[in-house]
């Protein structure tokens, strides 16, 4: 008995034990292993759908301080500015330069398949202002042909002109990235405002900024208004004006699409990735063109763009009445088209309500959300041909005050 006792006791698992065992240690691996892949995808789409939130922040916080710098140390409408501007635009000026405001907008050239699907076809903005530099410069005239010189002057050196060569006088280098070619130099002078097409800069001992002829400088005398070369008296200022244009589409510039080719090529095989759109910045000459080299992707994948404006729409007494003008006013395009040629008042604009719109980078969604009439997108179609196809979209909005054109009312 005690030896059989003992036989039983060193015995093991039965067959049909052992099977329970395994089949429920099999479903309770089923579970942890879908709960794990679950939670897993759960994190990674988490994951894109924060990483969209910050890109888009960072760009929209870039795109606000643009909007707001608009104006800065230029004019907002060159054709109504009669009381500062020497000089009615005219055919021959360079068009971005007869067009000059703090801000416009326009209907992009090319329409984008994916942004047509999803009903969007965000507007182009260009805006005009000082974006260089916050400095203004002290240079006297000197008159050479075709072509103005402007000799910056040393002995206001102490300034701005020696932080530009940090303490001492610029090079070469500096003075060209400072007074960049294709850009627009403004000359004020005794309250009178000139602007011109930078051609070069040269640094050492006697910085120099030259503009061409086109549009020509008007001088005193033969011109009421016009430049005085100065052997005494208060010096003439110059400043850079820049265009800046913001777009949602793909990279325009060999430069730019060479830049961030690493960036396309790690995520070439993602649904929907032939058909992506950025937020993109980049600087215009005065003839409107693309200036190469200057392209950037401000927020990647986005899809959503829109302005409204708060502008002064009309006069109670002396006391101006602001009104919010949307897109599809027949009114907006009075505030924010093309200056030359035409009767728009962008100067009265006094802010910008700006929304942009950024997406994940990959859909998990299967179906989408409508969304309210004239605000901004809940889910974008990237048509990826699977159920998932609707990626999230965040939307950033806010009202961008022009502080440099508030009192502007002519």
């Amino acid at each position: 008995m005690s030896n059989r006792r003992t036989r039983r006791a060193r015995a093991g698992f039965t067959l049909v034990e052992l099977m329970v065992a395994l089949t429920g240690g099999l479903f309770v691996s089923l579970a942890v292993f879908a709960l794990a892949r679950d939670s897993g995808r759960f994190y990674q789409r988490e994951a894109r759908m924060a990483n969209a939130t910050i890109s888009g922040l960072i760009g929209f916080q870039r795109l606000r301080a643009d909007i707001g710098r608009a104006g800065f140390l230029s004019t907002p409408n060159i054709v109504r500015d009669t009381d500062h501007v020497c000089g009615t635009p005219n055919g021959n000026w360079p068009v971005g330069l007869r067009n000059l405001a703090s801000i416009q907008l326009s209907t992009p050239a090319v329409k984008y398949p994916a942004l047509t699907a999803n009903g969007r076809t965000p507007p182009v903005i260009t805006l005009a202002g000082s974006y260089s530099s916050s400095d203004v410069f002290g240079a006297k005239v000197v008159r050479s042909g075709e072509s103005t010189t402007f000799m910056l002057s040393v002995k206001e050196a102490a300034s701005a002109l020696r932080r530009l060569g940090n303490t001492g006088m610029p090079d070469d280098a500096t003075m060209k990235a400072t007074f960049p070619a294709l850009r627009v130099l403004r000359i004020v002078h005794n309250g009178r405002q000139y602007y011109g097409q930078i051609v070069d800069a040269t640094g050492g001992a006697q910085p120099t900024v030259t503009i061409n002829s086109k549009p020509p400088i008007q001088f005193h005398p033969g011109a009421l208004c016009g430049l005085r070369e100065v052997g005494s008296g208060p010096v003439p200022t110059i400043n850079v004006v820049n265009f800046i244009q913001y777009a949602i589409r793909p990279l325009q510039t060999p430069a730019a699409i060479a830049g961030y080719q690493n960036l396309f090529t790690n995520s070439a095989a993602v649904p929907g990735e032939g058909g992506r759109t950025e937020l993109t910045r980049v600087e215009l000459d005065l003839n409107g063109n693309v200036i190469n080299g200057t392209e950037e992707i401000v927020a990647e994948y986005a899809v959503d763009l829109n302005l409204q404006v708060i502008a002064v729409t009309g006069f109670t007494g002396n006391d101006p009445d602001l009104g919010l003008v949307s897109p599809g006013d027949a009114r907006f395009d009075t505030f924010t088209g093309p200056v030359f040629l035409a009767s728009n008042t962008p100067e009265l604009i006094r802010s910008v309500r700006v929304r942009l719109g950024v997406r994940s980078r990959e859909a998990d969604r299967t179906a989408t959300v409508a969304n309210p009439a004239g605000q901004g997108l809940f889910r974008f179609n990237i048509g990826s041909g699977t159920a998932e196809t609707f990626a999230r979209v965040r939307t950033f909005q806010a009202d961008v005050a022009l502080h440099n054109q508030a009192s502007v009312l002519w």
